[in-house]
Formats: C-alpha cells, structure tokens, sequence
C-alpha cells in the first residue's frame, strides 16, 4: 500500500508539517477553506487555508485508501486512515456545500500528569487523586464529551501506571487503535463487527490480566465490564461520552440496560470507584471534577466531590 500520509503530504501542501507535528491532536478543514490546529493542552488555532480542490482531494484519497465510497449517493467518509489509524471525517456535496474534513490524530507524545499541572489543565491535588488511584488499583472512568481529552488522559494514566507497576499485564480493548502503554506485557484486541467488545471482554478474563482497559465505553458491553471489574480485576481504566462525572453514571446504567433486561445500578456503584470529567472549554481542555462512588442506594448514586 502507498505510503498514504505521504500522499496527503501532497495535498496539505506548506500544511503538510501539520501531520508531522508531534502534539497535534486534531486538524480541521472548514468549507471556506480556513484550517484550524489543535495541539495537546491547547486550543484550535488557525494554521492556514485549503483549496476547495485540496479539500476534496484530501477526502477522496482517504476514502479509496479506507474502500469505503466517496459520491454524491455516499457523500460522507467515515474511517480509520490504514497505516497510521488516524480517525477521519470527511463530507463532500451535497452534504455540504464545500467540502470539508476533519483527521483526529494520536501523536507521538503522550503528556506526562505533571505537564497538565504546568498548563493549568489540572489542579496538583487533582493529580495526586489520580496517582492514588491507580497505585490503590482503583477503577477509573474518565468521562467527557467529544474532543474533550478523554484518550490523551487515558494515555497520560498508562503512561503513569508504567512507572508505579512495570510489570502488570495489561489487556487493553479498543476499536480504533489510540492508547499506548509501555507495559512490555500488554496484550491490544480490536472490537470488530466479528468480535465487539462484549465477546472480547469475555476472552479477556482467559488472558489472566492485571489490568482491563476499555479505550471508550458505547454499548452493552458497559454490563460486561463492570462484571469483569466487580470480579477480581481491579484497577481498571474506561473512558465515557458524558455531559458530566454524575452523567457519566446515568449514561453507564443505560447502557448496561442494553444488555440487561433489569436494571442493575448497584453494580455499577460496587464496580466503579472514580470518575473524571474533562471538559473542552475556548481556552483549552480542562479537568472540572474527580467524584469517588460510594454505592447506589434509596434510588440513586452515592457520591463524593474528590478533587
């Protein structure tokens, strides 16, 4: 397969050093042509303009690489870019006037918890939480809505939980390949329509982990889960769409009633024991609050603001 970031290269013209830059988290092409950067830690900036030719060859080029159709009858191009795994978006007339796109990198670095206290992302005492939770293998969902930060804090918490506990092994399910661990025992599965999460979680349990990382939480698969969690595998890390840390439970327990015909709330209070909320404000990305779960009881969830 031809080298498709190098092709891109082409089409970015003097914005091609964008997909080089190791922070960039995020690139946007909006229809009038004005590009927008977003790096770790930072808000969008303008980084330049596209030709509306340079656009829609953009999104062309990713869709006959991903083989998925790029026409007036399939308009919008959702996939996985092959050879980096960068997430694109893309949409051509008539679904819009102009074309326009959007590519959600993973760069190469992965900030450190320290670096969010140096650019105001986080409060010291926040991270101190965090630290603590992962060395008392505390089970952790990080919550937040889209673009918020939840993958680059999820790798941030992989790549603390490297130095306190090298040796564990970490199984670590996704479906888009985002997270990195320097765990030298780590075993990576792909949710696929073949294998989704929920068959993956059950085989996870045979692969004796230390750890289970669910890179982002969207189904049924929430009940398998909280069940792997609630069974002697404690210390886990899952991220959540959610519109804050209490909406994040709410949002769990519709899930698991995806897979279950009755509601099982206390599951879900006996499983998880943190939730992070970050938030992507105009100014940046920011950690508003960290909420510990004390159980569920008299029809709701027990919790404390932590931090």
């Amino acid at each position: 397969m031809p080298d498709l970031l190098g092709i891109l290269r082409q089409s970015f013209g003097s914005l091609s050093a964008l997909l080089d830059d190791p922070a960039m988290v995020e690139i946007s092409a909006n229809p009038d042509g004005r590009v927008f950067a977003e790096r770790a830690g930072s808000a969008p900036t303008y980084a330049g303009d596209l030709s509306a030719r340079a656009r829609e060859q953009i999104i062309r080029t990713c869709a006959t690489a991903s083989g998925v159709p790029a026409t007036a009858e399939a308009p919008i191009v959702s996939a996985r870019m092959p050879g980096c795994g960068y997430r694109f978006e893309g949409l051509i007339p008539p679904a819009v006037e102009v074309a326009t796109f959007s590519i959600r990198l993973h760069g190469a670095e992965v900030r450190s918890l320290d670096s969010y206290v140096a650019s105001g992302t986080m409060r010291q005492d926040q991270v101190n939480v965090l630290r603590a939770a992962l060395q008392e293998r505390r089970n952790v969902i990080v919550s937040g809505g889209t673009s918020s930060g939840k993958t680059t804090l999820l790798n941030s918490l992989l790549r603390e939980l490297g130095s306190l506990a090298p040796s564990e092994r970490l199984v670590v399910i996704e479906d888009t390949p985002e997270l990195r661990t320097s765990q030298d025992n780590t075993v990576f599965l792909r949710a696929t329509g073949a294998a989704d999460a929920t068959r993956l979680l059950a085989s996870t349990l045979r692969l004796r982990p230390d750890r289970i990382i669910v890179g982002e939480v969207r189904d049924g698969a929430a009940l398998a889960l909280l069940k792997a969690w609630n069974t002697g595998h404690p210390g886990g890390l899952a991220s959540l769409h959610a519109n804050s840390a209490r909406d994040a439970l709410v949002r769990l327990d519709l899930l698991v009633r995806e897979a279950s015909a009755a509601p099982l709330p206390e599951v879900i209070g006996s499983a998880v024991d943190l939730v992070v909320f970050v938030e992507r404000t105009r100014t940046g990305r920011q950690l508003r609050e960290i909420i510990a779960v004390k159980g569920y009881a008299n029809g709701k969830f027990e919790t404390e603001l932590v931090a």
